[in-house]
């Protein structure tokens, strides 16, 4: 059977002109919710670990229990996106998340930090990429979902190149109590309408066959379950860097002896990389599968923490480290949602997301504390490497995942057919 082509019936302009809208409003709402709820920790968090006398290891480890806090709603999330879809769950979530961020800029001391912070993960839980892929494979459209996927992240990718000059700019100009604030109200302006104005449309059916999916064969029996550990245990060590480098990029890059403002500018390389990852994902994606596509991510990754780790010192080094991990992490992120719908399909799909970035986050959530150790006891270079290390075991999971499209994996499910008789 081919791959499936929407019916002349439903193809026309306007509805093909539509059915993008849902991708490229939560690729605009996913700009706004990793730049102000993740990339601004990265300039404003050793600020406030400042004026609040708190070391830079006790801050990050706030944000690290705070993620710990998130993760435990991201199945939540994840199933109330696949029975009601999206639109409601990311229209509160975008509410919460927001006001959130404009209490952070009135907390006083350790305490108060904490509880907001934690206000503010748990609102990113039900707003950001795992509850946006969630939605638009729960909405009736014409665009197949990795599609929608693809164009989501084609959007999100610049967040670090808009958010850190930005936040960087607004702090000098404020300080970090009414960054915070300003941060905030444009985050409610512009993501609670998007998302409930962005999102509306008929649902499908959850059980009913998905006329979108690529004719990509699932994993079964034992192989799926092998498929699903190693998966998730690769997500995890390719994952646990990147909380790292959103928060510590420009302390660790400036400990190699770059200016902050320096820093920052190589650090907001990243994003438009993420877009060139991405777009070039979105030009080959017809032809390459999901298990293909990681491990490029990965590699890219990988060369561009070696080429920190050896060139960083200089300003052609780091950037040029910087536009590879960019590519890498763009395409990665893309992975990150299509190689569990490739490998295990669309039913379930969202509390299936929910369930790894819960397992990711449990984990991962300690991963700007340790860093932050690191940095502050060894030095960024040591930091950067200690990423590059957890990289090395992303990779080396990767390659005991199964592929459904080899033939002993069929074979191996049609030999146990006769036992189950």
């Amino acid at each position: 059977m081919g791959r499936w082509t929407p019916s002349l019936s439903r193809v026309s302009c306007g509805v093909i002109h539509r059915d993008y809208i849902p991708a490229i409003t939560l690729g605009i709402t996913q700009i706004m919710g990793y730049g102000a709820l993740y990339y601004a920790y990265a300039i404003l968090l050793p600020e406030m670990a400042r004026d609040l006398d708190m070391s830079l290891t006790t801050i990050f480890g706030v944000l690290s229990m705070a993620l710990f806090f998130g993760g435990f709603l991201a199945p939540i999330a994840g199933k109330l996106a696949d029975r009601f879809g999206g639109r409601l769950v990311m229209t509160f979530g975008s509410l919460a998340a927001g006001l959130a961020l404009m209490l952070l800029g009135k907390v006083e001391g350790l305490i108060s930090l904490f509880a907001v912070i934690l206000l503010v993960e748990a609102g990113a839980m039900f707003v950001l990429y795992n509850v946006a892929f969630a939605a638009v494979a729960r909405l009736d459209l014409t665009v197949p979902t990795p599609r929608s996927i693809s164009i989501i992240t084609l959007f999100g990718g610049v967040a670090s190149t808009i958010f850190w000059p930005l936040t960087f700019w607004i702090f000098n100009g404020f300080g970090w109590q009414t960054t915070w604030v300003i941060l905030g109200l444009a985050y409610l302006l512009t993501c609670v309408p998007l998302h409930y104005f962005g999102l509306r449309g008929a649902l499908k059916d959850p059980d009913a066959p998905k006329p979108d999916q690529t004719q990509w064969p699932e994993l079964t029996g034992e192989t799926r379950k092998r498929g699903m550990l190693w998966m998730v245990i690769s997500f995890i060590f390719s994952g646990y860097l990147m909380g790292a480098v959103m928060t510590l990029w420009v302390t660790n890059v400036q400990d190699l002896g770059h200016t902050a403002a320096m820093a920052a500018l190589a650090g907001a390389v990243i994003g438009p990389f993420k877009t060139v990852g991405r777009f070039f994902e979105m030009l080959v994606s017809r032809n390459m599968y999901p298990l293909v596509t990681y491990p490029l991510a990965l590699g890219l990754m990988m060369a561009g923490f070696l080429t920190l780790l050896t060139f960083g010192f200089t300003l052609p080094g780091v950037i040029a480290a910087a536009a590879l991990y960019g590519m890498g992490d763009g395409i990665k992120t893309i992975a990150r949602g299509t190689l569990p719908l490739a490998l295990f399909g669309a039913k379930g799909y969202g509390a299936r997301l929910g369930w790894i970035s819960f397992v990711q986050m449990g984990v991962n959530a300690s991963a700007p504390f340790v860093f932050a150790w690191t940095t502050q006891t060894f030095g960024g270079w040591y930091s950067f490497l200690a990423m590059s290390l957890c990289l090395s075991i992303a990779i080396a999971t990767y390659v005991l995942i199964p592929d459904p499209r080899r033939p002993q994996h069929a074979t191996a499910q049609d030999r146990r057919l006769p036992d189950r008789r």
